[in-house]
Parts: structure tokens; C-alpha cells; sequence
């Protein structure tokens, strides 16, 4: 009996000494207590400056902390936030007030965040090129991405700062660093690279770290190309005032308009498609996304993706009163400017398309991004014919063909949207290296996108308008949010409900010949009405003191009512401006109750400038054309990057499977 005790303590006390022993020399760094984690620095390789993309990365994640406060549950919240991620990161950068709540900053960049941005991306302004970045070839195929590399505590642990781990990435020499610390290095693209770490006599950990490279690809019209949100919105003189009532720029040349990424196409970083590439850099750590854009404002599937278009920008070339829009050459078609920069060979034209001869490539295309449609069958026009007054110019304008009433335009949704479609899906097949691993052509990752309902107030109705004679026309928040024109416009309610009727129709059939032509519709920018409550003519009824809020257009003077612009004459006698000061409270990025430019928004934010042939600004011809329109009735920033959520909800399913393949 005695024997056996003394046994068992003996096994005991040796069993504790070897134990304490193991202990002792248990392995500081094993797959039981660390993970190795990574991730690629600049995820967007549009941005030349990771700093740009640290900068919305960091947005998103303050908004997510915004999103967690919420009094919901955890699945409500996550569903949330990643529903309105654009919007929300938006607002963390523009909101002219602390985020999420009611105190205005002291320091606030009223240019918006993209001013900032447009001279540090891989778009060559004056080449008009996506050569920026050490040369088309290397951002289209990327040699490696730059990753950072550290290590994760499991089951509660703590990484121990006093011990050197030994970073080995692939073939680059052995890098040093405290184990609570992060490295970088580059892995090449596409193989990847075996990453391993260790401290001095343990063996080491590794694991394959692979980046999937996405080339994104954006082609379409005026709401696909940002229209109406320039990278850099035009300045106001505090003192000049043009017919001495309303704001001139602070620079009368050609050179004092609004500024985008690409002028003539008023393609801006506030892009939906852009913003949604963005966003998918953003939320996939091991992801990077190669954006190319050639959406251009004005555009149709045949005068603008397949062929030669006429731009936004209009000049006058005989010294008169007339003018006509820049024309573009046949290569400065979408597609034409795409093959250009991803065929190994020149573009070919082919039966009327453009081709890549024995589909040379340079690498395939992930998704392809497409808003297209409205000005093939005359949206614009429907607008004109909506609010321009009745009368000898209301009969000029659709002789001229400016304007299209709601019947021709149901009727042009029949005859000409699904030929233009067919079109475009027969040039995508041809030359759109839109290949996957079951398919050499993937028509499902061409995305076309819903155009929102832009002609709704703070309520989610109709805008109202006039509906008898004798009525004050600004008593009505859509006269007033255009009454720099009021002289040539208005809107009256039977035409524009006409009008708003057929965007019902439009989102149908848009979505029956996405259908029929095997692309994905995201057409929740118009089915989920994200829209609802923010159209051209809503408003903050509580702050409308704030100058964002504000409809009417600055002027200097009086006026009989407080919602009309100021008049001529002796009521003209003021002294200071109203409702605010162009000069000081001009706010195009803050956030406001409308997500939709009105034509006063244009005037303030791009003021458009009919130029001469000597580059002069033509002042009466820019009156006469509306040139200082331009940009009207598109989404601002924040519309545009509910337009990007609105897509991504449709997109990330898909994007998922494309991931787990690499």
C-alpha cells in the first residue's frame, strides 16, 4: 500500500515537472495561438496615393461604428451598413457638419473630397488615358501588390512585443520587426507568394496569400459619368454680379468652369461606377480592383459606346450668335477608347464594330458597368418638354427635336431602346473579354443600371407644379429650384405627372431587355426607391435656412415674395444677397434633403460656358444655349453614391463565388 502512494506522488511530481518543462519550451508562435493575416495596402489602384484610399477606407469603418450604435439588432445593423456603405462614407466626408450629428464643423473643405483627389489617380487628364501610374501596360497588368503583414492573437492572447518574429515573403530577403508589429512587402501577381514567420530556433508558420485582381470596366452616359458633381466645383465672385443681380465666377475665362477627371466628358470621382469599384476595393482585403472608366455625359449606345458622340461642351465657331457641341472623332467612341488601351494589336472595324484582331487581349474583364438608354430614346427631352412654358418656343423646341412628349417617348421605348440594346449587346460580345472558367463570353456580369426617380419631393410625390392660372409660380418648390430660367421655364403639374408616369414604364422595360440580352439589371436604383423623399425639388423643411437646403438662386436685391429670385427694378435697390452669399456659403457637397442637381444647382456649382474659337467665354451665346445649365437633373454626390449601394446589393453575391475561385 505504501509502495503505491509513494508511486503515485513520485509519477506526480515528475509528471508536473515535465510539464513545467514543456512549459517552458513551448513554441512562442504556433498555428494554436497566432493567425497570420494580410491585406493589400491600396485595394483601389485607380488612387496613385494610398493615402486617397486609406482616407474612404477610414470613412467606412467610422460609419460602421455610427451603424453599431444603432438601437437594432446585430443582423440589422450589419444588413444596414452594408446596404447604404457609399452613402455612408459620403456622408463622413462631405457632411458639412459633424457626422451624424446637428454641429457644424469648424474646419470644412466646401470643394467636397474629391478636389483633393482628381491629380492623384492613374487617368492622364490630357492624354485622356489610364496611363498615369508608370504606363497603361503596368496598371492594366499589375507586376505585384503591395500587402501589409501581421500577426492575430487567438483564444485571448496577447502578442508579446519583446520577441523579433522573421518575416519571409515569397523571395524577398528576411525582414525583422517586434511580433506586435505590421511589414509590408510585394507579392507578384498572379502567383502569389508563400508568407512565413517565426522567431529565432522555432520552426515557422506560413501560409499562401493570393490577390485576386478585379478590372472593372465603366461605360455609359451622363448618370453613369457623375455629371453634375465636377471634381472641383466653380468658384464665385464676391463682387461681380451678372445682370447686377445674381453671381458671376471669380474667373471670367474659359479656364474658370467647373473642373472634372475628364472635361469633356464630365466624368468625375463621384461616379456611381467608380464609387462602387471603390467600395469593392474596400470590403475584400485580399482583393484589388483595376478601374477603367469611359462613361461620358451625352452619350447613346451608337453616338457614344459604338460610335462618335457630341459632347456636353458646346462652342461657337463663327463669331455669332450660334453654336454647335464638340464632336468627337469615330475613336473617341467608349469602346473604341477601351480597345485601345486593352488590345495587344490596333482596333479593327468590323461589319460596323470594334474589334480586337484574334482577341489579343491583355487580360480579361471582370464586370462591366453600364448606364445607358436615356438619351436614345430622348429622357432629356422629356424633361424640356415638361418645363419649358407653353408657347411660340415650346413649338420651336420640338420642331428642332429638343423636345419629346410623354406618348413619343413610350413610343421610342418600344421602337428604338430594344435596337439600340441589341446593338450594344452584339459589340459587348464581340469585343468585351468578358470571360470566366465555364464561359468564353459571360453576359450575366454585364450590369446595366436602373436610372432613379428623380422627380419627387421631401415626400416621395409628384413635384408639385401649376395646375391653374393665377397662381404664384414660386410658392411651388419646383419653380423655384429653376427660377435662374424662369423666364423660358416652369413647371406645371399635368405635364410633369405625364412626365414622372413613364419612369414606372422605362424601369419595366429596361429590366425585360436586360433580361433578353442575358445582363444583370440592378435595378434597385429605381425598384427600392432609394430615392423616395430626395428628388429636385425636396427639402429639409426645418432647416431651411441652411444654404444647401435652399431652392432658389442667389441674387442681389429684393423681391415681393421670399421664395422669389430677385427682380429688376426698383425692387432691385438691395444691398446684400439672399438668401446667402455665393461667395461664402456656396456648399455643392454638403448634404441636403435633394439628390438631384436643379438647374439654379448647375448654375452655382458648374456654370457652363459657351467658348469661342479663340477660347474666349461667350457670354449671350451661353444665355441663349443654357450652357449654364448643364449638369441639371442628375444625381449629386449623394445620389450617386446611393445609386452605387443600390447596385452593390445586387452585385455581392456574385462577387463572392469570384473571390472564393481565385
Amino acid at each position: 500500500m505504501f509502495r503505491r502512494i509513494f508511486l503515485s506522488v513520485v509519477f506526480i511530481l515528475a509528471a508536473g515537472f515535465t510539464a513545467g518543462l514543456s512549459e517552458a519550451r513551448a513554441d512562442v508562435l504556433t498555428t494554436n495561438n497566432v493567425q497570420i493575416t494580410w491585406k493589400v495596402v491600396n485595394r483601389f489602384r485607380f488612387f496613385s496615393d494610398e493615402a486617397l484610399f486609406n482616407a474612404q477606407e477610414q470613412a467606412w469603418r467610422q460609419y460602421g461604428q455610427h451603424v453599431n450604435n444603432r438601437a437594432s439588432t446585430t443582423e440589422d445593423n450589419v444588413m444596414f451598413y452594408y446596404n447604404s456603405s457609399v452613402l455612408g462614407v459620403e456622408h463622413v466626408l462631405n457632411d458639412r457638419r459633424i457626422p451624424f450629428t446637428n454641429l457644424l464643423r469648424t474646419k470644412f473643405d466646401w470643394q467636397g473630397w474629391a478636389a483633393q483627389a482628381s491629380e492623384a489617380t492613374c487617368y492622364d487628364r490630357k492624354k485622356r488615358s489610364h496611363s498615369a501610374c508608370g504606363g497603361l501596360d503596368a496598371y492594366i497588368n499589375p507586376a505585384g501588390h503591395e500587402i501589409e503583414i501581421g500577426l492575430k492573437a487567438l483564444n485571448g492572447g496577447k502578442l508579446v512585443s519583446e520577441y523579433t518574429c522573421h518575416w519571409h515573403v515569397g523571395n524577398n530577403p528576411d525582414q525583422p520587426a517586434p511580433c506586435d508589429e505590421t511589414i509590408r512587402a510585394t507579392i507578384p501577381y498572379p502567383d502569389g507568394a508563400t508568407i512565413s514567420v517565426n522567431v529565432d530556433g522555432e520552426r515557422p508558420i506560413s501560409i499562401e496569400a493570393h490577390v485576386k485582381d478585379l478590372m472593372i470596366v465603366g461605360l455609359g452616359d451622363s448618370f453613369a459619368s457623375g455629371e453634375g458633381n465636377p471634381d472641383t466645383p466653380v468658384t464665385l465672385d464676391p463682387i461681380h454680379r451678372n445682370q447686377n443681380l445674381y453671381p458671376t465666377r471669380k474667373r471670367t475665362d474659359a479656364g474658370g468652369s467647373a473642373q472634372w477627371l475628364d472635361q469633356i466628358c464630365h466624368r468625375s470621382l463621384y461616379s456611381y461606377q467608380m464609387r462602387a469599384a471603390l467600395q469593392i476595393g474596400i470590403e475584400n482585403q485580399h482583393a484589388a480592383v483595376t478601374y477603367l472608366g469611359y462613361s461620358c455625359s451625352g452619350a447613346a449606345v451608337d453616338k457614344g459606346i459604338l460610335g462618335p458622340q457630341t459632347y456636353v461642351e458646346v462652342i461657337n465657331r463663327d463669331g455669332q450668335s450660334r453654336s454647335q457641341p464638340n464632336s468627337g472623332s469615330k475613336r473617341d467612341a467608349q469602346m473604341a477608347r477601351f480597345l485601345n488601351e486593352m488590345c495587344k494589336v490596333e482596333p479593327q472595324m468590323e461589319n460596323g464594330l470594334w474589334v480586337c484582331p484574334g482577341q489579343q487581349f491583355k487580360r480579361t474583364v471582370d464586370y462591366v458597368f453600364v448606364s445607358i438608354g436615356g438619351n436614345d430614346i430622348g429622357f432629356a427631352n422629356l424633361v424640356s418638354w415638361a418645363t419649358l412654358r407653353s408657347g411660340p418656343l415650346t413649338k420651336l423646341a420640338g420642331w428642332l427635336g429638343a423636345t419629346v412628349s410623354p406618348d413619343q417617348f413610350a413610343a421610342n421605348m418600344t421602337s428604338l431602346l430594344p435596337t439600340a440594346y441589341q446593338h450594344l449587346a452584339r459589340q459587348l460580345e464581340k469585343s468585351m473579354p468578358l470571360a470566366n472558367d465555364a464561359l468564353a463570353y459571360d453576359a450575366s456580369r454585364v450590369i446595366l443600371t436602373a436610372y432613379p426617380d428623380i422627380l419627387v419631393d421631401e415626400k416621395g410625390q409628384t413635384c408639385k407644379g401649376l395646375s391653374e392660372d393665377g397662381q404664384n409660380e414660386d410658392q411651388f418648390a419646383a419653380n423655384q429650384s429653376l427660377d435662374r430660367f424662369s423666364n423660358w421655364l416652369v413647371v406645371r403639374q399635368d405635364k410633369l405627372d405625364a412626365a414622372h408616369a413613364e419612369l414606372d414604364v422605362l424601369h419595366r422595360r429596361m429590366g425585360e431587355l436586360a433580361e433578353a440580352n442575358g445582363w444583370t439589371y440592378a435595378g434597385r436604383a429605381y425598384a427600392d426607391r432609394p430615392f423616395r423623399g430626395h428628388g429636385f425639388c425636396a427639402q429639409r423643411l426645418d432647416r431651411l435656412d441652411d444654404p444647401a437646403e435652399s431652392l432658389i438662386v442667389p441674387c442681389w436685391g429684393k423681391a415681393s415674395r421670399p421664395t422669389q429670385t430677385c427682380q429688376s427694378g426698383i425692387l432691385a435697390q438691395g444691398t446684400g444677397w439672399r438668401p446667402f452669399d455665393p461667395s461664402k456659403q456656396n456648399y455643392p457637397y454638403a448634404l441636403r434633403q435633394r439628390w438631384v442637381r436643379t438647374i439654379n444647382d448647375a448654375y452655382v456649382i458648374i456654370n457652363q460656358k459657351v467658348v469661342n474659337r479663340f477660347g474666349e467665354v461667350d457670354e449671350a451665346t451661353s444665355q441663349q444655349n443654357f450652357s449654364e445649365t448643364v449638369g441639371a437633373m442628375h444625381p449629386t454626390a449623394e445620389g450617386h453614391a446611393s445609386m452605387a449601394d443600390a447596385m452593390l446589393i445586387d452585385l455581392r453575391k456574385d462577387l463572392a463565388k469570384v473571390l472564393e475561385g481565385n
